[in-house]
């Protein structure tokens, strides 16, 4: 497509890379990861706009990651039209090189801001009986990744620990000063929530993901409860 200043060119790839092992680090990213946070989080929101590709999102979300079919469920779910919106807008050529589990961890926060971000932190979230992994996803849940486990539930315990803290994180934009308030108010809840010889990935975008998946499926649970 041409935009007004010359040819725009756009590409999603969906990488499929090794992960590496999680290790505990600053909650900071240099100024070009925050730009590209902020590109992946317009990206995301537009993909969760379009009420066609709900059941695709869906579908994807409750695909065990890293397994054959989780890479396919990825491509259903984006789309690319998402790319030539920010591509005009912003007059420039863009390419996103996206794992799969990368955009994953970027649709649950965006997400809880469509469903949840104007309305509040749900109330009655602490009180909500333990969710059952059996219950996220299709298939067998033993497959999960003990990394990706380990994440789930630092997430269900920090959004429980501080709804409205986590509610804050989640609607701040990505890399900015309202974000890292959020994060400094959680900080209490990140230390609680560690379990002993434990190690987790403690980066804005990984506390941003186990968060975001914690808060979309507590308040549809408190929602529907």
């Amino acid at each position: 497509m041409r935009s007004a200043i010359g040819l725009v060119v756009v590409a999603l790839v969906f990488a499929s890379l090794p992960g590496n092992a999680a290790r505990a680090r600053p909650a900071t990213e240099d100024p070009s990861a925050a730009e590209r946070s902020r590109l992946l989080a317009e990206f995301t929101d537009c993909v969760t706009a379009q009420k066609s590709r709900q059941a695709a999102i869906q579908a994807f979300l409750r695909t065990i990651p890293r397994q054959p079919s989780f890479d396919a469920a990825a491509m259903k779910a984006a789309d690319l039209t998402c790319l030539n919106r920010a591509a005009a807008r912003t007059h420039s050529r863009i390419e996103m090189r996206l794992q799969p589990e990368t955009f994953r961890d970027a649709l649950y926060p965006s997400l809880y801001r469509r469903e949840f971000g104007k309305s509040g932190p749900v109330a009655g979230l602490q009180a909500l009986p333990p969710l059952r992994l059996s219950d996220e996803f299709d298939g067998d849940t033993t497959g999960l990744p003990a990394d990706f486990v380990a994440a789930r539930l630092f997430g269900d315990c920090v959004a429980r620990d501080n709804p409205g803290d986590a509610h804050a994180l989640l609607v701040a934009q990505p890399a900015g000063a309202e974000e890292s308030a959020a994060m400094e108010k959680l900080k209490p809840a990140f230390t609680a929530c560690i379990k002993q010889g434990q190690t987790l990935s403690l980066t804005r975008s990984a506390i941003r993901a186990s968060v975001g998946e914690a808060m979309v499926k507590l308040s549809r649970a408190a929602t529907t409860r």
